[in-house]
């Protein structure tokens, strides 16, 4: 609605205000929402948040986690975070994988993982804006970026159409285990086992159970009991938990997906090309 618009415009320009720190600041949790809002808002408020995040064209490549709401971390901090997730999956990431991230923002995790293997990378995420500038950062995958809901199967009217099983590493990072409900966190975690490739590595950042702290903005706290009753529901073997650089304790789950072979499309084509090598 219009008065729903409105609340979620209002937060979205004062939490951008408090997220925007320098890189002399010291590292602090994520912030909490500026104004309260209901459940029933906060999905239009964390879409007009990435929507209008995504837009900031000042904020140079290697800063894109300024967009998705890790400006409380430096880039070194984050490009640290996000290679200690990395290193966790078993079997590891090699040059030339397919990976695929549900909840992509503006590219910043992919961006940082192909500074360090040549991958060809793919996601989806539900903000548009998002979408357009993960395509800007690796034109050459443009195709394999998609406007669609996590919480919604792969192949319904809004989700992430991408190929079943064609994924050797699936990733989320922070938006499954952020911004969902347990019942969605379900839909997204069977999302997560379909893309993977018959043994491919899971990782999934960000969980923290009901005594955690901080929580942010996490809409649904979870044990690692539920979690791990969810991932296996959903077809994921060798469920672990990690605890994660710089954020309290929030956790991540790493995971194989099923021990089974899937074929065929829950959307179109999403070609890809070999990347060059990094410079490192």
């Amino acid at each position: 609605s219009t008065l729903d618009a409105a609340h979620a415009i209002a937060a979205v320009d004062a939490m951008s205000a408090l997220l925007r720190h320098s890189d002399s600041d010291p590292p602090s949790p994520p912030l909490q929402p500026p104004a309260p809002l209901s459940f029933e808002h906060t999905r239009p408020f964390l879409h007009a948040w990435f929507e209008r995040e995504a837009e900031q064209r000042e904020v140079a490549r290697d800063e894109l986690h300024r967009l998705s709401g890790w400006s409380y971390l430096s880039t070194a901090e984050f490009r640290s975070l996000v290679a200690d997730a990395v290193h966790r999956l078993n079997p590891p990431i090699r040059d030339g994988a397919f990976v695929y991230e549900l909840g992509i923002g503006a590219g910043a995790v992919l961006k940082t993982i192909s500074s360090l293997h040549r991958i060809r990378p793919a996601g989806c995420d539900f903000s548009p804006k998002a979408i357009q500038r993960a395509s800007e950062i690796f034109p050459a995958h443009a195709a394999a970026f998609r406007v669609g809901d996590i919480a919604l199967p792969l192949s319904s009217k809004g989700g992430c159409a991408a190929r079943a099983g064609a994924y050797s590493h699936v990733l989320s990072f922070g938006s499954l285990a952020m911004y969902l409900t347990h019942s969605e966190m379900a839909v997204a975690l069977r999302n997560v086992a379909k893309l993977a490739s018959a043994g491919g590595s899971v990782a999934v950042t960000h969980f923290i159970e009901a005594d955690g702290e901080p929580k942010g903005t996490i809409v649904a706290p979870i044990s690692r009991q539920r979690l791990r009753q969810l991932a296996s529901a959903a077809g994921l073997t060798n469920i672990s938990f990690h605890p994660m650089k710089y954020q309290g304790d929030r956790f991540m789950m790493t995971a194989r997906g099923p021990r089974v072979d899937k074929s065929g499309w829950a959307g179109g084509p999403s070609p890809h090309t070999l990347p060059p090598r990094p410079t490192r």
